[in-house]
C-alpha cells in the first residue's frame, strides 16, 4: 500500500471519528474523548489484521461500528442524559408523479391531432417542392 492510499484510509477513519465526536457534542468532554479513543483503538486493531487494507475493508469496519448518531445515543443513555428526538430524514424520497390515465376518446383525439399535423407537414412540403 502506498502512502497516498494509507493517507486516504486514515482520512476516512478520522472523518468517521469526527462525525461521532460531533454527534456526541452534548456529552461531557472527558467522556467524549474516551469514547473516541476507544473507537480509534478498535479501528486500529481491526485494520492491523486486514489482509489487504482497502477502502472497502475500512468502510466495512466503520459500518460494523454503527452510525455516529447511534453511537452517540448509546453514550447518552450510558451517561443518563436525555435521548435526542430522532432527526427528520435529511432527504425525503421524491414524490411520485401522479399516474395519468387517458380515456379512449382522449387517445383518439390525440391520434387525430397527430395525423392532422402530419398531413399539414406533408402538404407544406408538397407545395414547397412544387414551387421549385
Amino acid at each position: 500500500m502506498n502512502q497516498q492510499q494509507a493517507d486516504r484510509l486514515d482520512r476516512l477513519v478520522e472523518d468517521y471519528l469526527g462525525a461521532v465526536s460531533w454527534a456526541c457534542g452534548d456529552l461531557p468532554p472527558q467522556r467524549r474523548d474516551e469514547l473516541i479513543e476507544d473507537l480509534r483503538e478498535h479501528v486500529a486493531a481491526a485494520r492491523a489484521v486486514l489482509y489487504e487494507p482497502t477502502e472497502a475493508a475500512v468502510r466495512t469496519i466503520l459500518d460494523r461500528l454503527g452510525e455516529p448518531s447511534a453511537i452517540a445515543e448509546e453514550a447518552r443513555l450510558a451517561e443518563g442524559l436525555p435521548v435526542r428526538p430522532a432527526a427528520a430524514d435529511p432527504a425525503p424520497a421524491p414524490a411520485q408523479p401522479p399516474e395519468v390515465t387517458r380515456s379512449p376518446s382522449a387517445i383518439l383525439g390525440m391520434l387525430l391531432g397527430f395525423v392532422l399535423i402530419l398531413v399539414a407537414i406533408l402538404a407544406t412540403a408538397t407545395l414547397l417542392m412544387a414551387g421549385r
